[in-house]
């Protein structure tokens, strides 16, 4: 194992035990997290959102901090971090039980409906990579009582059950509310754009 990785495979798993600091969490965004910049500051005035973690009983706030691309990198206070791709998320940090990376499917195949794959990546315990394979079709939804002009459901199985992503669409076509699985250990995220 090279330097590299060892020094990478130590701070996931400080990370995954939930008791690493930001400086650490920092070190590893820049070691093969979703940051692309040396800070994990977010700039002031930067947009935000909101973030619930229902299965853990909280809410918190994310800002913009990188972007490249069709993907966004948001990061709290707290130095955790996710990674959207036009508002579909593709990885998280600092999580607890991380979504490592995602092979997800973009807004323009979620639009099409219809069947599609996906592949989740996650550590478990011993820090080793596991993946995930599910069977997914995408299907419209009612927008009930919601200012969205479109609302689709994607119905997923595989390995670790039925799962279900809810994506909700502005008038533009971009995801604009979401409901998405992140891991066994975290549950769903749902994500929306926060109103001051």
């Amino acid at each position: 194992m090279s330097m590299h990785r060892a020094i990478a495979a130590t701070l996931i798993g400080v990370l995954l035990s939930g008791c690493a600091s930001s400086f650490v969490k920092s070190g590893l965004n820049r070691l093969g997290g979703p940051a692309t910049t040396a800070t994990s500051v977010p700039a002031a005035g930067a947009p935000q959102v909101w973030v619930t973690l229902r299965s853990k009983g909280i809410k918190f706030s994310m800002a913009k901090l990188a972007s490249d691309g069709a993907v966004v990198v948001w990061a709290a206070k707290d130095g955790s971090q996710m990674a959207l791709r036009d508002g579909v998320l593709i990885n998280t940090r600092g999580f607890g039980w991380d979504m490592m990376s995602a092979d997800a499917p973009t807004v323009a195949t979620l639009v099409k409906l219809g069947s599609h794959k996906r592949v989740y990546y996650d550590l478990d315990g011993t820090d080793t990579m596991r993946t995930h394979n599910f069977d997914c079709k995408a299907e419209s939804a009612p927008t009930t009582d919601t200012p969205f002009k479109r609302h689709i459901v994607e119905h997923c199985v595989g390995d670790l059950g039925t799962i279900e992503n809810d994506f909700w669409l502005d008038s533009s076509g971009h995801i604009a509310q979401s409901r998405q699985w992140v891991s066994q250990g975290v549950g769903y995220a749902a994500i929306e754009k926060k109103v001051d």
